[in-house]
């Protein structure tokens, strides 16, 4: 006889959903890390909006940190090739940030789709990139026949958001 206790097909579910998610985890922190060896810009904004993107159905699962499309209104470039002015980034979070604080230093990486990831933890990233070094993989893709803009005024839609 084993002295192992018998699982509920409950728990054993929560057991496997809990796998799922720790892999999931684990698998996104990687990315996001893999991306952030570098950085191409570095500057001083303040943010403009911030929305967060639709996630797809997400049946029985908790969701931390997801896509979001944030305009900064950049007011110095301490490192990097871009302008003053308003600039839109894609970033993931689980909130979002509080714009009254004002302008702050941001971190950029490239990305493939021709823009930049704001960089989390960018604190700890304190290399430059190379000038060939290849972008970063983007953080958001808009599906074919879709735009950023499709994809923000999606997510202002469903989250009721007018910024």
């Amino acid at each position: 006889m084993s002295s192992t206790p018998m699982l509920s097909s409950t728990t054993q579910r929560l057991v496997f959903l809990a796998t799922l998610a720790a892999a999931a985890v684990l698998s996104a922190t990687n990315a996001l890390a893999q991306d952030a060896d570098c950085y191409d810009a570095e500057v001083s904004a303040r943010i403009v909006s911030q929305t967060p993107t639709v996630m797809g159905h997400c049946d029985d699962c908790i969701i931390i940190s997801w896509p979001w499309i944030v305009d900064l209104d950049v007011r110095r470039i301490y490192s990097g090739d871009l302008r003053r002015g308003r600039l839109t980034v894609l970033a993931v979070l689980h909130n979002d940030f509080r714009r009254d604080l004002g302008a702050r230093r941001w971190k950029l990486r490239r990305n493939n789709q021709g823009g930049f990831n704001l960089l989390r933890n960018a604190e700890e990233v304190t290399a430059r990139c190379a000038n060939d070094a290849a972008p970063a993989t983007a953080y958001i893709t808009p599906p074919d026949g879709q735009t950023l803009e499709d994809l923000r005024r999606e997510g202002r839609a469903h989250y009721g958001r007018d910024n």
